[in-house]
């Protein structure tokens, strides 16, 4: 069910393929267009033509959108949100234009507040997936920011707004200043996302959305840089040369949303090094920018008061102190890294020693076990051998309670050795020991005595129960067949004696010597019959 959902969700090839077409000959074709229609149709060609792009763009977007995984799909509502409010400007602006203005820059107006607005969106998908920072390291990023942006503002103001501002007329300042506003958000979206980006990406790989989100908000800033000096200088007009490099921004983000899922996430090789200057670059940019600014005042100073160079010098020198103390701290760090490595390092060492030295003990203990079990086990029959038979009757002599010994001995197995050989009576003893096991009961215990001796040790039973379980135990083996010999099966008879536990007057010793006369009593009285004592 759930593949079914993913596959309706995923973008068909029959869309992809046109989508791709489009977003990758528009501007060419805009471009084709805006030089080969005379002068004075630019305008309405580009009012025309913008709108269509930017509503293309939104489409394939929305489609990408919801061909998206639901945890990846919030960065892409941020996106298209500021699609939409891009477009609805762009069809106010370009329809203002083209009706009432035919083909002048239209002024300012709330077009102009609603554009400022598009950044913020693309800066919020950007960021919106990164890893979370703690509160005070976001802090000092903004921080970064606020202080690259406003270098930047001064600057901008000092070379390119004031020079115009100063002749310009009091109802044109109004719209310069809005006007102004164009590259200073953008600008800021763009710088903020790079830093947020760099800081707080997943360094072990990129993603298509991101990296083309900041090339959208790169582009647009590079086009409001660029429409902010042509329009205070009065040149800009509707069919500009950079009209479709704002729906280039547009195209970049759609085309990021309609990629393969696969390609969006590649991988990166690690590169420490450049890691470290990375790092370095964006700490050190503020301080760079504050420098920038003062070199700037420090060279279009008109006079050279003492306290102006004073301020300026200390100034500069406290900056280069701070960027010393960074370089300082930063080293810190480094050498705390590497130590923190190296603590890693030789904990995972550690706990590759212990789970081999906890492979080696457990096949130690298997093997100490095993060897156990070899010492108290016959290695012929696999019975219990005569150490485990006293080990087992000393333990439950101590805790007197009723037993019976059934001892029993094969018949003329010196004459089946010394007829069919040694390999035939081990067979034999083989065998015998199945029959034992397979009569004795879970609770009894059947070893092996010595050479063709076996004993049952019978825990809870009285003379009477031994006797009818020696005397079952004799018939089966006498109805067993063998298989031994050149004429086919053979059988085989066993002698059987048998005695109980007397209690606390009783020992051991005595107990096994009784059983052994029952058992010689046995064989006295012509062989396969049971005897008690």
């Amino acid at each position: 069910m759930i593949e079914t959902v993913l596959d309706a969700r995923r973008l068909t090839p029959s869309f992809r393929r046109p989508a791709l077409g489009f977003l990758v000959l528009y501007t060419p074709l805009y471009y084709m267009l805006l030089f080969l229609v005379p002068a004075s149709l630019r305008g309405p060609a580009a009012d025309l033509l913008s709108p269509l792009g930017a509503a293309g763009a939104l489409w394939i977007l929305w489609k990408g959108m919801k061909s998206k995984e639901p945890g990846e799909r919030m960065r892409w509502r941020f996106f298209f949100i500021g699609t939409c409010v891009y477009n609805v400007v762009e069809f106010l602006w370009r329809g203002t234009d083209l009706l009432a203005w035919k083909g002048h820059s239209p002024m300012a107006s709330v077009y102009d507040i609603l554009y400022v607005f598009i950044p913020l969106c693309y800066f919020a998908g950007i960021t919106y997936s990164l890893n979370r920072p703690s509160r005070s390291a976001a802090l000092r990023v903004l921080f970064d920011l606020v202080i690259i942006v406003a270098v930047a503002c001064t600057l901008e103001w000092q070379f390119l707004l004031a020079p115009h501002l100063a002749g310009a007329a009091d109802s044109e300042k109004g719209a310069m200043m809005l006007s102004f506003l164009y590259p200073v958000m953008s600008a800021g979206g763009w710088i903020g996302s790079v830093l947020f980006y760099l800081r707080y990406r997943e360094h072990s790989r990129r993603n298509a959305g991101e990296l083309c989100g900041i090339g959208a908000v790169g582009v647009w800033t590079a086009v409001n840089h660029l429409y902010f000096i042509l329009n205070i200088e009065g040149h800009y007009a509707s069919g500009s040369w950079i009209d479709p490099l704002w729906t280039l921004g547009l195209h970049l983000l759609a085309l990021a949303s309609i990629l393969p899922d696969t390609p969006q996430n590649f991988p990166v090789p690690d590169r420490p090094k450049a890691k470290r200057i990375e790092h370095r670059l964006q700490t050190l940019l503020p301080y760079l920018a504050a420098s920038l600014l003062i070199c700037f005042v420090f060279f279009d100073a008109k006079e050279w008061r003492p306290l102006t160079i004073g301020m300026m010098v200390t100034t500069l020198l406290v900056l280069a102190r701070q960027v010393v103390a960074i370089l300082s701290y930063e080293k810190l760090l480094g050498v705390v890294s590497r130590s923190h490595e190296e603590l890693e390092r030789l904990h995972r060492e550690n706990l590759y020693h212990k789970e081999e030295l906890e492979r080696t003990i457990g096949q130690l203990n298997e093997l100490n076990a095993s060897r156990e079990a070899e010492a108290r086990t016959d290695f012929l029959t696999g019975l219990s051998n005569r150490r485990s038979i006293n080990e087992w009757l000393h333990k439950h002599a101590a805790a007197q309670r009723k037993l019976s010994v059934v001892l029993l001995d094969i018949d003329h197995f010196k004459k089946i050795n010394d007829t069919y050989g040694h390999d035939t009576g081990d067979v034999v003893l083989t065998e015998i020991s199945r029959v034992l096991r397979d009569t004795a009961g879970p609770a009894d215990l059947v070893g092996r005595f010595g050479g063709e001796e076996f004993i049952v040790l019978l825990p809870e039973a009285g003379i009477e129960q031994a006797a009818a379980f020696a005397e079952r135990l004799r018939q089966r083996i006498a109805g067993h067949s063998f298989q031994y010999g050149p004429g086919g099966p053979e059988r085989v008879t066993v002698s059987i004696g048998l005695t109980v536990w007397n209690g606390a007057k009783d020992d051991i010793p005595a107990m096994l010597k009784r059983a052994d006369r029952s058992l010689y009593m046995a064989k006295r009285q012509g062989r396969n019959t049971v005897v008690s004592m």
